[in-house]
């Protein structure tokens, strides 16, 4: 595996990174504006014209293909590009925006637990060491180092948060198998209009019956835009670019800077304060991170069969043996190429 990286290689991810910050940091600034699920439905709705812009005849060409996978495509749009960010954006309510990063963060580890335990994928004692030492900077992290108190110290948010990791380890394991064949940006256009569908209801609920109430000021239509073209639009494409320049390991490890950039920015902008169980912590959780992207990368890796001849009758039997295991060999290549970090399908912590 590579890992010495051009900086022209490393730039979109770079800016894949800086975009996902600015989801939460914009997010955290819009939210006593608009409320999150009127939020996570306008930046919906933004990021499937656009898609529709720039795909629409894509995405037409393969519409046959998307019916056959009508279902599970809706229930991806839903449940990760749609609840997801609901939920974050009403976590952020109560939550600091250093919270969310690293519970956001620490999305690879829940999603490596839920494949364990659906689909038996092992991690070994790399992978279980790194869910240990992640969680345990987590709880660091959220209860700024104050662990014993745990129920007394931890924001309404940070439980809204884990909602919404609930709603991605869906996202996840609904895409993890069966639409790796899609087209990925063409399948913008159906992610992002399931996401619509989903979370127009809800968004409708929030503003009547909850009596939520939204302002359209420049602040908010410019949040509204920058939400729904850069971490929607933009951070999708450069990903998906990262997937085929540096490999999916290195793009999932990349986004291990998320933390770091959502620390500072908020520090800087929203004028956050940062303690040193807050540092500690974040740094724990992205080694435990790092390991268990490292050892599910590995597993997967084990899992092609190696080849021996079956001595049964001449050439015949031996090359149909070298054509099967080939063909082991090559599925296991592709299993790899969503994401070994558990983000299946096309794009990292924040789909669309």
């Amino acid at each position: 595996m590579k890992w010495n990286h051009s900086i022209r290689e490393l730039a979109p991810i770079s800016v894949v990174v800086l975009l996902f910050a600015g989801n939460i940091l914009v997010g955290k600034a819009a939210v006593p504006a608009i409320p999150p699920f009127t939020l996570a439905l306008l930046r919906s709705i933004i990021a499937f014209a656009a898609s529709l812009v720039c795909f629409g005849g894509p995405a037409w060409r393969s519409v046959n293909l998307f019916r056959q996978h009508k279902g599970r495509l809706f229930i991806i749009g839903a449940s990760g590009i749609g609840l997801f960010n609901a939920l974050l954006y009403a976590a952020l309510h109560t939550a600091s925006t250093t919270s969310i990063a690293v519970l956001e963060a620490s999305i690879p580890i829940f999603t490596a637990i839920a494949a364990w335990l659906r689909l038996q994928e092992r991690l070994g004692y790399l992978g279980w060491a790194g869910v240990f030492v992640s969680v345990v900077g987590a709880i660091i992290v959220v209860t700024n180092g104050a662990p014993m108190a745990f129920l007394r110290t931890v924001s309404p948010g940070v439980f809204v948060m884990l909602l919404a990791i609930g709603a991605w380890i869906v996202y996840a394991m609904a895409a993890t198998h069966g639409l790796s064949g899609l087209p990925p940006l063409a399948a913008m256009v159906p992610l992002s209009a399931a996401a619509v569908v989903a979370l127009l209801p809800l968004a409708l609920i929030e503003q009547l019956v909850l009596g939520g109430s939204g302002s359209l000021s420049p602040a908010a239509v410019g949040s509204a835009l920058y939400l729904g073209l850069g971490p929607s639009f933009v951070a999708f494409i450069l990903y998906n670019r990262a997937l085929r320049t540096i490999g999916p390991t290195a793009a999932a490890l990349s986004l291990n800077a998320l933390p770091i950039a959502v620390l500072a920015f908020g520090y800087l902008f929203l004028h956050e304060s940062i303690s040193l169980p807050q540092i500690l912590g974040t740094m724990t959780v992205l080694a435990g991170v790092s390991a268990v992207i490292r050892a599910r990368a590995c597993c997967r890796f084990v899992r092609a069969p190696r080849w021996r001849p079956q001595i049964v009758s001449g050439k015949a039997r031996v090359a149909a043996s070298w054509r099967a295991t080939t063909q082991a060999r090559n599925a296991a290549g592709r299993d790899l190429r969503p994401n070994p970090s558990g983000q299946a399908l096309f794009c990292g912590n924040s789909a669309l």
